[in-house]
């Protein structure tokens, strides 16, 4: 599948979630019309209301422990994803921009067989979020259940109203209301901030990817080229060369795109993953009345933080790495053996080579909050350092 229609696709999806219209073209549907944006406004006005009833539980709220703690961990997570969803949408100008160059840079050179490998990448990864997220949900509803046979009360979401004593009709049909609000928030969490984050990361991947293949390409045809015809093949490898070229400069602006447009996204998630595992993990290690479904929703929580964070900084990392490679394909292009004579006028084919190696070989790194470089070790770093933080936490609360 092409990138056109996965990204459109993915719009539409977007669209349908209440977010807007994040394609170039008007033809998903007209977010600017009066009856959208009612929706657009009611439905963030919801998850607002719930996000904030939320805060003041977490804050003013009277509850047993593991509702505290459920409050404490959906109050800051939800409010992370409130600020994340409202920073993407207000660069819904610049991501509308960074789609279409998406969508044409490197298409001319683009292979099937690596398009399907990207479209397998983008599916697999993104339905094992999706389930991971939603195993996660239901485990509190099952949870929420549980409490209920037990003679308690349902619920998933704890909020400053109803209060832990009130067993109202009213107070039951709003904890139900808010668990549906919950299933909803997800889903325009995962389509758009989430998903569309990890779909834009593997999609410049697998650009780069494309590129360095195209420089193996023109290198071997100007072999087979040199042994037949030596000036045509040094002409075609000098207009395949600036061609190359011309690409890897957009790819370089494209990435500075990709960054403003999902780089806070990325910060964001890195200290949420990291302080909000540390939470949860507590909770476990604490708490002796925890259920064995109680101690499922909470590992799930934890495996879904850790999952999203892995697929942004593992595919940033790669990112790195697919770049480090270019100056090498770039390097061994054959621009040695094009002699003088056959070069076309004004294109110097070892100066424009090295030219380019020079910008080749600078790192492609995204960095959260210009500081934190998105890669592998900085994933690795993240788990070491959440997990010593909780081993610190809990030998000090065993010795209380």
């Amino acid at each position: 599948m092409k990138d056109f229609n996965i990204l459109k696709k993915f719009c539409q999806k977007i669209y349908f979630v209440g977010s807007g219209n994040f394609w170039y073209e008007e033809d998903i549907g007209d977010d600017r019309k009066m009856i959208y944006r009612i929706y657009n406004v009611l439905l963030f006005f919801i998850y607002g209301s719930m996000t904030i009833l939320e805060i003041f539980a977490a804050l003013l709220g009277d509850f047993p422990k593991d509702e505290k703690g459920d409050c404490v961990t959906f109050a800051v997570s939800h409010t992370i994803v409130m600020i994340k969803m409202c920073y993407v949408i207000s660069n819904k100008t610049l991501i509308r921009k960074l789609n279409y160059d998406m969508v044409s840079v490197c298409e001319e050179f683009e292979e099937t067989s690596l398009q399907k490998k990207k479209y397998y990448n983008i599916k697999i990864n993104l339905i094992a979020y999706f389930v991971t997220v939603y195993f996660s949900a239901t485990c509190f509803v099952f949870e929420g259940l549980r409490k209920v046979k037990e003679g308690s009360h349902f619920v998933t979401i704890v909020t400053y109203y109803p209060s832990f004593e009130d067993d109202s009709l009213s107070a039951t049909v709003f904890r139900i209301y808010c668990t549906v609000v919950l299933f909803m928030m997800l889903l325009t969490m995962i389509m758009s901030v989430d998903a569309f984050t990890m779909v834009n990361l593997i999609m410049f991947k697998y650009k780069i990817m494309t590129l360095r293949r195209y420089f193996e390409k023109i290198s071997e045809d100007f072999k087979e080229m040199h042994k037949i015809n030596r000036r045509l093949a040094v002409e075609n490898l000098a207009t395949g060369l600036t061609k190359g070229f011309q690409v890897h400069k957009e790819l370089l602006r494209i990435l500075k795109d990709i960054d403003k447009a999902f780089g806070f996204v990325i910060a964001l998630q890195l200290f949420q993953s990291s302080g909000s595992a540390v939470s949860l993990l507590l909770q476990i290690a604490i708490s002796e009345e925890l259920t064995f479904v109680g101690k499922l929703k909470i590992m799930f929580f934890v495996i879904a933080l850790f999952f999203l964070l892995g697929l942004f900084l593992c595919n940033a990392g790669e990112i790195t790495y697919q770049s480090a490679l270019l100056a090498d394909s770039i390097f061994y292009c054959g621009w040695h053996e094009c002699l003088w004579e056959y070069q076309p006028k004004g294109k110097k084919i070892g100066q424009m080579v090295l030219i380019a190696c020079i910008q080749a070989q600078k790192p492609l790194v995204l960095k959260a909050f210009k500081m934190i470089e998105l890669t592998y070790g900085t994933f690795l770093l993240v788990i070491k350092t959440t997990y010593s933080i909780f081993a610190l936490f809990n030998a000090q609360s065993g010795n209380d």
